[in-house]
Parts: C-alpha cells; structure tokens; sequence
C-alpha cells in the first residue's frame, strides 16, 4: 500500500474514476503525478470545458492506496483503501 496524490472524479459524492500516474510528456516514461501534476491535470480538464456540477467535481486528494500491474507493465491503483 503506498499514500499518493490522486486525481478522483466524484459523481454524486462516489468515486468514479481516479488517476494517479501519467506518461511524462517529455521523458515518454510512466510516472506518480504528485501533488503538482494532479493540479496541473485538473487545470487542464477545466481549460478543456469541464466545470464542477452538484452532480460531479474533480479533486485531488492524498489516498491510502493499493496498486498493481496491469497489462502494459504500468503501475496503476487497484483500488482507493482510504
């Protein structure tokens, strides 16, 4: 289990997705976003046309977290413990 920044989009106060790894734009490398790359990732989808609703917001948050490998040989959650 590791704690990270995680980008979670809740839809009626439940987590429907989260995201707390991205592909370095210019490494090309699988990486932890972090607190500043979380932040930047939001700002990004409000720039897109994303606006928080009573229905939906995005949020980063710091989780307990349970992660795993997944068919690319990335890292990603497996599930939000906390």
């Amino acid at each position: 289990m590791e704690t990270l920044f995680v980008l979670l989009l809740y839809m009626n106060g439940i987590v429907k997705e989260h995201m707390a790894y991205w592909e370095d734009p210019v490494t090309m490398e699988w990486v932890e976003m972090g607190l500043p790359g979380c932040l930047a990732m939001k700002r990004t989808l409000k720039r897109q046309g994303w606006h928080d609703t009573k229905g939906g917001r995005y949020a980063c948050e710091k989780r307990v977290v349970e992660t795993r490998i997944n068919w690319e040989d990335k890292k990603v959650i497996a599930r939000i413990v906390e």
